[in-house]
């Protein structure tokens, strides 16, 4: 296609004919280039002459393409105009091309100022290599800077973020450097296998360890011949992906005596994290109060009976007396030669009315345990032993004693005096921790549970201590028989005696291999019946 001057719209490339270069800018194969090209294209004489432009180009001035031939480019676009003459007069003095510079848009009106092109000059050499003019390629890049400058803001939030990130990393790091060296509890990280990879200076304090003396071991020398079985259980279940709740365990110091740690651990990735804290002072003074007390129960014990068996003394001295003087006198009158059976039958009338007495003394004692009247309601049988181990829990673990509670939610209710039946549940445990309390050698275990027959709910108390003997196990429930060498014989007789006002059973029996087995049974049906007659019934009290 040929192209005139002036046709097409003065979208197509013009020319100016200027002998030097006229061949080159009537090249129909050119001026089809720069009709075609998608970026902006011109060829600038020596002096800074429009030879040829296209459309895209005109874009950064705005002026249409007549208006740039053979005009120079001070003539056109004035504001930039050094520049560019500084450009060309480079090239011509080095023969070299010059690329890479941007330019913004330069239309009067500023509307394309944001508009930016990154342009390329190279120098057009005749045949003797004489630089007969400039080839201009300009390529808007507006997209690309806002592109560029949108990463160059995200790179510059991303680096402040970075940087506060470190900083607030650092921070935490110095505040874990410090609560790790100040703190007083033991803290230690250890893998999987139980090795010692790092412990805190509250080692060396509480029990005299550097970490030279730990790291790369694994702690079973350290703990108590009595505690190891329980902590290589406790340490299975942490493997296992289960946390470490207030496990209390002994560790020996440097100096050979051994402390009591109370451990909280979990794990992650493989590591396992604990920290211990020192109760070795709080379990003595645990140990010191469980024995004022028994020392206070075993005083209050003896006031009561001592108590109970002077006023049951004074009670049964009158008529025991009346009866060993009127037998006596009964037995003169008969050893006479001439025996006075009046007299005699007389003594023996006084003899029977003494005894009737004695019977009421004894049975106004019997009635002094159950002269009150226990309120019954429906109770919770669960939530009730629940209750019940939360008092005992201090008495199990200064005794080692494990405990496996295995009620089962769900369990119907009982119609029961909630007070007497804590008194009596309690009052198994504390026989099962004492009958416990001297075995060596084997697993001290304590089991709650549970039978829910159709008509009754029986509470099973199970443990593995010394047990009964076969011969006593029917007496262990008679009043002041006991097998204990400072008991009284009271406590269980009393136990029988509330279930069975209750309408239900207590009952024992050996368990194999060892210790002893109470069954505690109350009537389903009767606990939601009707609780008036229930509450009118009176029951002993512990």
């Amino acid at each position: 296609m040929r192209y005139q001057r002036g046709q097409h719209n003065q979208s197509q490339v013009t020319s100016l004919e200027r002998p030097p270069v006229q061949p080159l800018t009537n090249s129909p194969e050119l001026r089809l280039i720069y009709e075609t090209a998608p970026i902006g294209l011109a060829f600038l004489s020596t002096d800074c002459r429009y030879v040829m432009i296209n459309q895209h180009l005109t874009e950064i001035c705005g002026l249409p393409i007549a208006n740039h031939i053979g005009r120079t480019v001070r003539e056109t676009v004035p504001q930039v105009a050094e520049q560019v003459e500084s450009i060309v007069q480079a090239i011509l003095r080095t023969g070299e091309s010059i690329t890479g510079i941007e330019i913004n848009g330069q239309r009067p009106d500023g509307s394309n100022r944001d508009r930016v092109w990154i342009t390329y000059w190279h120098p057009l050499k005749d045949e003797s290599g004489r630089i007969v003019g400039i080839n201009v390629a300009a390529e808007e890049i507006t997209e690309r800077k806002r592109i560029e400058a949108d990463l160059a803001a995200s790179q510059e939030e991303l680096r402040s973020i970075n940087i506060a990130l470190a900083e607030r990393v650092a921070i935490q790091a110095q505040e874990r450097d410090r609560i790790w060296n100040l703190a007083q509890d033991l803290f230690v990280v250890s893998n999987s296998s139980g090795s010692i990879l790092n412990i805190n200076p509250a080692w060396r304090t509480a029990l005299g360890w550097s970490p030279e003396d730990l790291v790369g071991k694994t702690a079973e020398w350290l703990l108590h011949p009595e505690d190891r079985e329980r902590s290589f259980a406790e340490l299975a279940n942490l493997s296992a992906g289960r946390k470490t709740l207030h496990f209390e365990n002994r560790l020996k110091s440097k100096d050979g005596s051994y402390r009591w740690l109370s451990w909280f651990a979990v794990q992650d990735r493989g590591l396992n994290y604990a920290t211990g804290r020192d109760i070795t002072d709080l379990k003595r003074a645990e140990e010191q109060l469980h024995i004022l007390r028994r020392e206070l129960a075993d005083a209050s014990r003896q006031a009561t009976v001592g108590a109970m068996t002077a006023s049951i003394a004074h009670e049964i001295k009158q008529p025991l007396t009346a009866i060993m003087t009127n037998a006596s006198a009964g037995l003169r009158w008969l050893k006479r030669s001439d025996p006075n059976l009046a007299r005699a039958q007389s003594n023996l009338d006084h003899i029977v009315k003494a005894s009737k007495q004695l019977g009421e003394v004894i049975d106004s004692t019997r009635a002094m345990f159950g002269k009150a009247s226990a309120q019954q309601d429906l109770v919770d049988v669960r939530l009730l032993v629940n209750d019940v181990l939360g008092l005992a829990r201090s008495e199990l673990g200064s005794h080692q004693i494990v405990l496996r509670n295995e009620m089962r939610e769900g369990l119907p209710q009982v119609m029961a005096s909630r007070v007497q039946l804590q008194q009596v549940i309690l009052n198994l445990i504390m026989n099962a921790v004492e009958a416990m309390s001297s075995v060596t050698g084997r697993e001290r275990r304590l089991t709650i549970g549970c039978l829910d027959q159709r008509a009754t709910l029986t509470i099973t108390v199970e443990d593995t201590g010394i047990g009964i003997e076969p011969a006593h196990i029917d007496r262990i429930f008679d009043p002041f028989f006991t097998t204990k060498a400072h008991g009284m014989g009271l406590g269980l007789s009393i136990c029988r005696s509330v279930i069975e006002a209750h309408g239900g059973k207590l009952s024992a029996s050996p368990r194999n291999p060892f210790g002893t087995s109470f069954y505690l049974s109350l009537p389903i049906s009767a606990a939601r019946s009707s609780d008036q007659s229930s509450k009118s019934q009176s029951t002993p009290t512990l």
